[in-house]
């Protein structure tokens, strides 16, 4: 169970926000090209979001695959620093178009 634990040191004020910005625009994107109804308007979008990270994030560390590992392997100069918060978005918006997908056909055409 180890395997799936998260590391929280570091976490601050600063981190939050990016999360939660880097979630609203996620989920956003996700409601425009799944084109469903706005559950909920900005918050929806970030609740679809965050739950979706939640979801894919702990699907990917349970079959051990990284794509922070994979990105950082790119080599992409300076913009390495930010192979994270690459993660985060990636992951945040996958899990949101899947979670629209299948909710979409309850919430109805938006």
């Amino acid at each position: 169970m180890d395997k799936l634990a998260v590391e929280y040191s570091g976490t601050n004020l600063g981190v939050l926000a990016l999360w939660l910005l880097l979630a609203t625009l996620a989920g956003f994107a996700a409601r425009k090209i799944v084109r469903g109804r706005a559950v909920l308007g900005l918050w929806g979008d970030i609740g679809f979001a965050l739950l979706g990270v939640f979801l894919i994030g702990t699907l990917m560390k349970a079959v051990d695959i990284s794509l922070t590992d994979w990105i950082a392997s790119l080599d992409l100069g300076p913009l390495n620093d930010v192979t994270r918060w690459l993660d985060v978005f990636v992951v945040s918006f996958l899990g949101a178009l899947v979670l629209r997908s299948i909710l979409r056909p309850i919430t109805g055409k938006g």
